[in-house]
């Protein structure tokens, strides 16, 4: 049994499990043990429940036969794949039950889950589909050309139960009024990009403010560096009069500084550069070469002048800096590249603030609280767009 989160599965299919047995009264056929968290029929069966957030205890399990994933819309395509190559049992058939609501974070057309098994499939015409992919083999596996694998989508909503309460029926179809989104997702059961509830970008259009971008080689080109232990990241702009445009918002993983500038000077030879980021950035640093800072490395490494750098001597604060931000988005023509961008899309959409106003961080496990691109974002806008503020 997976969710995203280990300590999520206690309370939800653990739990679920234990009352239905307690229900059916074969409890007595069971031991429900909490440390390790696990569920053990007399007959030596067993669930056995893991969280994405520790994937290496999923490949641990010893030949597992079947996998139930809670929530699988919180699980991105990695985790998937882990599950699948942990599924090793060879005595019989391996089955996988996803269950979830149709919602995910970002465009649920460019959502791994959406796009696998549920793109141009007739989920909203009936019930249940069913649909199949086949994979070629190598030529060296003579005896078999290919293998094909098939799933079956089940879409059900309130009135396929018929145990559904009238009360709770009728709170379903009052959110047609009380949030038409929560109507769609939960009561009728279609996708639905998952709503933030206060959104850091409020300001954020995903119809104006996504496209296709192009450099523009008379004008310089912007960096703006965010410097995280990993990843490390940079933005890449463009801006003249009252428009901007996000070219690349760059993540390097397990990289370090000096592969970030190989990769800038690789894909961006030629252009002037203006540098700007993160504060922190002036101080020297382990995590550089012979102690010196991250502005220092930038400079040498992509032969920059002094009036090129315009790195910053502190940090924006963000609850400050969030004004600058959505003025920015709505005053002025800004553009963020569909596919070079996405990691500042999904920051745009789905970082959020807490009680204070300040960007809600903490959990580096949750892409909602790392906020990586984003701060790129705010650092370039605080060098470079402040006039805006005045156009309010």
């Amino acid at each position: 049994m997976v969710r995203k989160v280990f300590n999520t599965i206690k309370d939800s299919q653990w739990q679920l499990i234990k009352d239905i047995a307690e229900e059916w009264k074969i409890d007595h056929l069971f031991q429900f043990k909490q440390s390790p968290l696990e569920i053990i029929c007399i007959n030596g069966n067993r669930f056995i429940c893991r969280g994405m957030d520790e994937p290496g205890k999923l490949k641990s399990v010893a030949n597992p036969s079947h996998c139930w994933c809670e929530e699988g819309n919180q699980l991105d395509k990695d985790d998937f794949i882990i599950i699948m190559t942990s599924l090793r049992y060879n005595a019989g058939r391996v089955k996988v039950w996803f269950s979830f609501n149709p919602e995910c974070d970002g465009d649920y057309n460019d959502f791994w889950l959406y796009k696998i098994f549920f793109k141009d499939k007739p989920l909203y015409t009936q019930k249940y589909f069913a649909s199949q992919w086949t994979i070629p083999l190598p030529k060296f596996r003579l005896k078999e050309r290919a293998i094909t694998f098939t799933y079956r989508s089940t879409w059900t909503c309130y009135p396929d139960n018929p145990y559904c309460p009238p009360e709770r029926a009728a709170f379903l179809e009052q959110l047609k009024v009380l949030d038409p989104y929560y109507y769609e997702v939960f009561t009728c059961g279609r996708w639905g990009n998952r709503k933030v509830d206060d959104p850091y970008c409020y300001c954020f259009n995903r119809k104006k403010q996504i496209g296709a971008t192009r450099v523009n080689n008379y004008l310089e080109l912007y960096l703006s560096f965010d410097f995280n232990v990993n990843p490390i990241t940079c933005g890449v702009y463009q801006h003249a009069e009252n428009w901007i445009r996000c070219i690349e918002s760059i993540k390097l993983a397990n990289s370090n500084i000096y592969e970030l500038c190989d990769y800038i000077l690789a894909k961006y030879s030629g252009h002037v550069f203006i540098i700007t980021g993160d504060a922190t950035g002036r101080n020297t640093s382990a995590l550089v070469q012979d102690g010196i800072n991250y502005y220092t490395v930038i400079k040498n490494a992509l032969g920059l002048a002094d009036g090129q750098m315009r790195q910053p001597t502190i940090n924006p604060p963000t609850k400050e800096n969030r004004v600058l931000v959505n003025a920015v988005l709505f005053k002025m023509d800004v553009l963020m590249d569909a596919e070079n961008c996405k990691e500042l899309i999904y920051d745009c959409e789905n970082v959020s603030v807490n009680d204070m106003g300040e960007i809600d961080k903490g959990d580096r496990a949750n892409p909602k609280k790392r906020a990586d691109h984003l701060d790129h974002f705010r650092y370039y806008l605080n060098t470079f767009h402040k006039g805006v503020l005045k156009m309010l």
